[in-house]
């Protein structure tokens, strides 16, 4: 691949070089016809001005100076050569011979490739007071056009040359300065590869390489803040997790401990109990009601911490039994906010991984929610459809199948300049993960409304993942 300049150059250089060629071709094809018509013009000229002149010389005087001055002002043709010849002298026979013409300028090739018509020889005889005085002899010359013709390409050519190069400079002066700011993109796309942080570049040069600068320096500062989310994300989930495992290794020391010593203490006394003989009906019975309300105990921790790594009942139940059983704990621990949930389609329908972000979407919304919306009632539906995001403008709507879940309140509402906190930062990975999209909006009425398209994938893409 060649280089920009080197390409523009030669580009030029062609375009000139070919028009050159095509003027010196024009001339070239011209060159032979005008040869013969100005040959042939002027051996015309001469002859009529040879006959005037003998016409005119008195019948009493010496045609001898009369005849030199006709020698004289014929030899100021062009085109023609004259000679007087004497009475019964013939002209030499190297006269009518194309060889006559060749000399160094023009050339012997150039000459051979016009195509020079071979020389004409006139003969006029003079003729005064019924006395014969010899003959002038008129040869055509068609080599002072041709010279003419020779002198003008060569100049053409030359002036032609001198200008091909003179713009052939100008442009790799132009190009070399117009083209300045790509090294400086260059370098910043390579320092955007490399993952450096504040990268940007001062808008210089055309207007287009100033739209470039703006849209990479745009790109970079995009670049950083997704970079930063990523880092406070990833932040913000390692604190999560942490907190996760505290929580989780607390209950299992606040309540799987004391259970666990629970049973092994009655299951030493029940040892202790089956040893004594006669065995004591009454101890065992007390025992056994130990051990059992301590596994109940057991057994209630362990399902509130499934409950909490992983929703209970969405892989056998589906996503629709799955978000009642939530919003039926949520009612409980929050009467004061109404909360229904819209479900008009059968969803068990989906794979896991699309439901279980769906459900982890509806549980961070409504969360937040209680959390910040101060808000009398929530509604949350669920359902198939075409993208909604699409036909607000944010992206073009798809014809494909869609879980559309919507998540609406009337509470305070988001402010028009707001920051996405880890929730929404996490809710939109999720969302994006899987290829669909997510959308934050005030409501019509109020409130905050969230919007959520994701793809409904075949059972084939599903397995593979």
């Amino acid at each position: 691949m060649i280089s920009l300049k080197a390409g523009l150059s030669w580009l030029i250089g062609l375009v000139l070089l070919a028009m050159l060629l095509i003027n010196l071709t024009i001339q070239l094809m011209h060159a032979g016809p005008r040869v013969r018509a100005e040959a042939g013009s002027n051996l015309r000229l001469a002859r009529e001005f040879v006959l005037t002149t003998i016409a005119s010389i008195p019948s009493n005087a010496n045609p001898a100076p009369a005849l030199r001055q006709l020698y004289a002002n014929l030899g100021r043709l062009r085109h023609v050569d004259i000679t007087i010849l004497e009475r019964g002298e013939a002209p030499p026979a190297q006269w009518s011979q194309p060889e006559r013409l060749l000399a160094d300028n023009p050339p012997a090739w150039f000459v051979r490739l016009v195509d020079v018509p071979p020389p004409r020889v006139v003969i006029v005889p003079i003729r005064a007071h019924e006395r014969d005085y010899g003959s002038v002899a008129i040869v055509s010359n068609p080599l002072d056009e041709l010279e003419e013709i020779w002198s003008d390409m060569t100049w053409l050519a030359s002036i032609s040359l001198v200008v091909t190069l003179a713009i052939i400079v100008l442009v790799l002066l132009l190009v070399r300065y117009s083209l300045a700011p790509f090294e400086a993109l260059q370098a910043c796309l390579a320092d955007l590869e490399a993952r450096k942080s504040g990268i940007r570049i001062a808008p210089q040069g055309a207007t287009e390489f100033r739209d470039i600068s703006n849209a990479l320096n745009s790109l970079a500062a995009t670049l950083d803040r997704v970079r930063q989310e990523n880092r406070d994300l990833v932040n913000e989930l390692i604190e999560i997790q942490d907190s996760e495992r505290k929580d989780i290794a607390r209950d299992l020391h606040d309540e799987a401990g004391p259970c666990l010593f629970s049973i092994r203490a009655a299951a030493a006394s029940l040892q202790e109990a089956v040893a004594q003989s006669p065995a004591e009906p009454e101890r065992l019975r007390q025992i056994s009601t130990i051990m059992d309300r301590a596994g109940e105990a057991l057994q209630s921790l362990f399902r509130g911490l499934l409950g909490r790594l992983r929703p209970t009942g969405l892989s056998e139940l589906g996503l629709e039994a799955a978000l009642k059983n939530l919003f039926a704990s949520w009612s409980l621990g929050h009467p004061e906010v109404d909360l229904r949930l819209s479900c008009p389609h059968d969803l068990s329908s989906l794979d896991e991984t699309t439901a279980l972000t769906a459900y982890r979407v509806v549980q961070e919304s409504v969360t937040n929610v209680f959390r910040h919306a101060n808000a009398s009632w929530a509604r949350v539906s669920a359902e198939f459809g075409c993208d909604m995001i699409g036909e607000t403008g944010e992206s073009e709507t798809e014809d494909a199948p869609t879980l559309i879940i919507v998540v609406e309140d009337n509470g305070v509402g988001i402010a028009e300049e707001h920051r996405s906190g880890m929730g929404l930062l996490g809710m939109r990975e999720r969302v994006q993960g899987l290829g669909g999209r997510m959308k934050v909006e005030r409501g019509v009425a109020g409130g905050t409304r969230v919007i959520v398209s994701l793809p409904i994938r075949d059972e084939d893409e599903a397995d593979r993942e």
